[in-house]
């Protein structure tokens, strides 16, 4: 009997074993079908059916994530999109998909490896694997996936994002790489100066001033600043500001009335000083005709509404800026900057005198273009200067604690390299690792970007005449660079040098 009873217990245990089994794999195999339901919905063009479906994978965990790991590689982008965010929210659960994320780096969309990048993050310092890839992200096309490389690069290993390289490095590439890129794009002639430790610590000067003379660039030859002219008038007006002769924000037909043109008569009495310096006062770059000759002068939208970059703006602030001080352009800046500054080759106008260092600019092909004589100021871009002067320029800018009396008050300083408007028409000017753009901002008269370490100021020019120029400068760091040349393919050849340097 107690035999029998021992039997009916093993075959009871022997049932439900069997069923729990029958269970398990029943309740495995429903789990599978609804994953995969949900996985399949992740193509579904109504973005928030697909969003739906990642919420109820998520809510499954780590059941989901063998199945997500499938979905990364799929055909469809939008299915790999979804898989990456899916396994970003089920992270730092799914350690298994860590190199298969790695991978998703590489994706051609740059959703799926920007989703991927901030996944690998979520599982910092477990997912090292991961570093060589999210290093060379940095790099990538895609600022948004630049920065969420360099976000989760800190969370995983701080150490790993690349400092810049050693000074005598960068100088060695910037010597090498210019004379180079001189031949390539037919540029004459190039003149450069770095920035160091908020100091000037270095001019270069390489190739001709003009093709035909064969006259040598060297550190006291002039080149047209072009729209670099711009910060210079900039930092002048806040002069101005600073000694209450101007305000920022009061409209400018107070001080001096233009007739403009345009659909709205109350446009032309809210322009302000700061809408001009930050581009957003509705004027046009320049009018039919050009300046001139004092043709009608449009206002195409609401003044400070948008960012539209205008040289007429910049112009229309001169004649205000002379009107308050009786005084043409010229003489205002050499008084009240130049000459302080101690600048003996930078001027708004051309002179018999500074003509022998004025160089020539030059076509496409290297060939001599007609050299110019601004004898009328345009504050918008006809400064004539050296690499060196205003790189001089940029240093009283940066440097801490200045004390010279001609130079900014720190608040003012402060206000000119803020973010005053978003300028996302702009593209940000390419720079490698850290110094990567984010996102284009515009001070007053300055561009600024927004890059994943900190904000890089700069500005650029081109002249019809055949210059081009670019500056930019790291106040948290002391550093800059100003690059001048004279020749029309100039402006690929600081591109291209920026691209390599970064900032210095």
């Amino acid at each position: 009997m107690k035999s029998l009873n021992t039997n009916i217990i093993l075959i009871i245990i022997l049932i439900l074993f069997v069923s729990t089994n029958l269970f398990s794999q029943e309740n495995k195999s429903s789990n599978e079908q609804t994953i995969l339901s949900l996985i399949k919905r992740f193509s579904d063009e109504d973005p928030f059916v697909s969003g739906e479906a990642v919420t109820k994978v998520v809510k499954l965990g780590n059941q989901s994530v063998d199945y997500l790991l499938k979905s990364l590689a799929d055909e469809n982008d939008d299915v790999r999109w979804c898989s990456a965010i899916a396994l970003s929210k089920i992270a730092p659960e799914g350690k298994k998909a860590i190199p298969y994320l790695t991978n998703a780096l590489k994706d051609k969309n740059s959703d799926v490896r920007w989703c991927s990048a901030i996944a690998l993050g979520k599982f910092r310092n477990e997912a090292k694997s991961s570093v060589p890839t999210l290093v060379r992200l940095l790099y990538d096309e895609d600022r948004d996936v630049r920065w969420a490389a360099y976000v989760s690069l800190l969370k995983i290993d701080k150490n790993s994002i690349s400092k810049a390289p050693a000074f005598s490095k960068v100088i060695e590439n910037l010597e090498t790489l210019t004379p180079q890129l001189m031949k390539e794009l037919k540029v004459p002639g190039v003149s450069i100066s770095v920035l160091k430790d908020y100091k000037l610590v270095l001019s270069e000067s390489f190739g001709v001033a003009d093709a035909d003379s064969k006259i040598p660039v060297n550190n006291k030859t002039m080149f047209e600043a072009c729209s670099m002219s711009k910060p210079v008038f900039a930092y002048l007006v806040l002069k101005l500001v600073e000694e209450d002769k101007l305000d920022l924000d009061k409209p400018l037909s107070n001080y001096l009335e233009e007739d403009f043109a345009s659909d709205s008569e109350d446009y032309a009495k809210q322009i302000t000083a700061r809408m001009i310096l930050t581009h957003t006062s509705g004027l046009p770059n320049w009018r039919k005709g050009g300046e001139e000759r004092d043709g009608p002068l449009p206002i195409y939208f609401k003044p400070g509404t948008k960012f539209s970059y205008s040289g007429e703006g910049i112009y229309y602030l001169q004649r205000v800026v002379e009107h308050i001080t009786q005084e043409p352009l010229e003489t205002f800046a050499k008084c009240n900057l130049f000459d302080k500054l101690g600048f003996q080759s930078t001027s708004f106008v051309w002179t018999a005198k500074l003509d022998p260092q004025i160089s020539t600019g030059h076509d496409t092909s290297g060939n001599c273009n007609k050299r110019s004589k601004y004898t009328h100021s345009d504050a918008a871009y006809t400064l004539y200067t050296t690499s060196e002067d205003y790189a001089k320029f940029i240093v009283e800018i940066m440097k801490p604690n200045n004390s010279d009396e001609f130079v900014l008050s720190n608040d003012l300083k402060d206000e000119m390299l803020k973010h005053q408007v978003s300028a996302d028409v702009r593209d940000v000017i390419d720079r490698p690792g850290g110094s990567q753009g984010l996102f284009s901002f515009r001070g007053l008269g300055w561009g600024i970007d927004s890059t994943i370490t900190g904000n890089i100021v700069y500005h650029s020019g081109a002249n019809q005449t055949g210059f081009r120029c670019y500056s930019q400068f790291n106040i948290k760091e002391g550093s800059g660079i100003v690059i001048m040349t004279n020749g029309e393919n100039g402006s690929e050849l600081w591109q291209r040098i920026i691209s390599s340097v970064g900032d210095l």
